[in-house]
């Protein structure tokens, strides 16, 4: 027997697909940033964010309409025009790994998504409310805070589309990204787990800035920070700190921006920290 005539092996992806397998699929647009923050559906904001962060530095993104999967591509500027606006798209997808290898990128409307097909979803804010389903989305909520080993350089969160739940976020361990999934698909009533929490470089050159951006924050902030935990998330990828979480005042966001900015190596920073007055005033 010849090699020729050996029999191929096949790897069945989820939603169908074969591993190698050129696949023609509908997607969102949209910056790594926004991507693991905002999942849901597509609103202003949403566009707005994926729009301005794309434009700062932030990686463009895939994300797949039918199932929400996060999908990094090999060619950014194929796509990189293309940020806040769907498009329909070939290439080889691995599933596994939340990447894509493109071989093409073109705009398209909502309009040209025909009704009741899957794709549609990510259009339809309705789909997203859970007021039907509030203690389950409870349940997962507390799961996920429950979790061991999450320090102040992970951010884990979830959006909820009925029994699907859809796993977002940054981990400097990859042992919580996978507790992260099989703690929330044990939960009873979800149905679907998808798994978009990414794991982070820990080269020396990341690491490096996380310490130095979190002792920055500690001289000028150390209210915010306790043992292992803290109120702000430093998000650290490839040089670009990205903070999260909440602080009382506007005046201590603009430090934690200055004190990051001043970080060495750090080549961009994200500053997305809440602040507690402005939310009660709006409440």
């Amino acid at each position: 027997m010849t090699i020729k005539s050996l029999p191929a092996l096949v790897l069945l992806l989820p939603g169908g697909l074969l591993a190698g397998e050129i696949s023609v699929f509908r997607a969102y647009v949209d910056s790594d940033l926004c991507a693991r923050l905002m999942l849901g559906p597509i609103t202003a904001s949403r566009i707005e964010c994926s729009q301005s962060t794309v434009k700062e530095g932030s990686e463009p993104v895939l994300v797949h309409l039918r199932n929400n999967l996060v999908l990094a591509v090999n060619k950014q500027k194929m796509i990189r025009p293309l940020a806040g606006q769907l498009a329909e798209v070939s290439g080889e997808i691995k599933a596994n790994s939340g990447t894509v290898k493109l071989t093409s990128a073109n705009a398209i409307t909502a309009e040209s998504i025909p009704q009741g097909d899957a794709a549609r979803r990510l259009l339809d804010v309705r789909t997203y409310k859970t007021d039907k389903s509030a203690q389950l989305h409870e349940k997962i909520r507390h799961e996920l805070a429950m979790m061991p080993y999450i320090s102040e350089f992970d951010f884990i969160s979830f959006t909820q589309s009925g029994p699907d739940v859809i796993l977002t976020g940054w981990t400097v361990r990859s042992t919580n990204r996978s507790t992260a999934y099989n703690v929330v698909k044990e939960i009873e009533g979800v149905e679907t787990v998808i798994n978009n929490i990414e794991v982070l470089p820990l080269g020396s050159f990341d690491m490096q800035i996380r310490a130095a951006a979190r002792a920055a924050l500690q001289r000028q902030l150390s209210r915010y920070f306790w043992g292992n935990g803290s109120d702000i998330k430093i998000i650290v990828k490839n040089g670009q700190i990205i903070l999260l979480g909440s602080v009382a005042t506007k005046s201590d966001s603009d430090v934690a921006f200055i004190q990051c900015n001043s970080v060495s190596g750090a080549f961009k920073v994200f500053n997305l920290l809440r602040v507690q007055s402005s939310q009660n005033k709006s409440a």
